[in-house]
């Protein structure tokens, strides 16, 4: 069994019925894998709805949020964070929303899911996977 958090554009992937994403998804659950959304994910993905006044897309999303475990950002992610930070800091700097992402999902044992790749490939120790392709 794998552990995955899904990132921001893989839920906007799925919402948009990406069909390699939501292949993806339902291969997933059928083989008993937790999908699971961080705190700061579900902060870009309600912030981004809300302004736009986009109503049915929150509802939508909420339905798939029920469906998803939650992880927490705690002071283990926390002092992850600021350990991704000082690796990255050399050149290769990222968001620092990526940054919490990808610490919430080392700590966690999880596969990122994401399309982006460029960004979170500079993060030592992140696995992560492209659902897009």
């Amino acid at each position: 069994m794998a552990n995955y958090c899904l990132d921001s554009n893989v839920i906007i992937d799925f919402l948009r019925d990406n069909e390699n994403v939501s292949r993806h998804i339902a291969e997933a659950r059928a083989a008993g894998n937790l999908l699971s959304i961080c705190p700061i994910v579900y902060y870009e993905i309600v912030r981004g709805f809300k302004i736009a006044n986009a109503s049915k897309q929150l509802e939508k999303f909420m339905s798939l949020y029920q469906t998803l475990s939650n992880l927490p950002f705690d002071m283990k992610a926390a002092e992850k964070a600021v350990d991704i930070y000082a690796q990255l800091r050399k050149g290769q700097n990222i968001e620092d929303n990526d940054i919490y992402i990808a610490a919430i999902a080392i700590v966690n044992g999880c596969t990122l899911v994401t399309a982006n790749t460029r960004h979170f490939g500079r993060v030592e120790g992140l696995d992560f996977v492209n659902w897009r392709d």
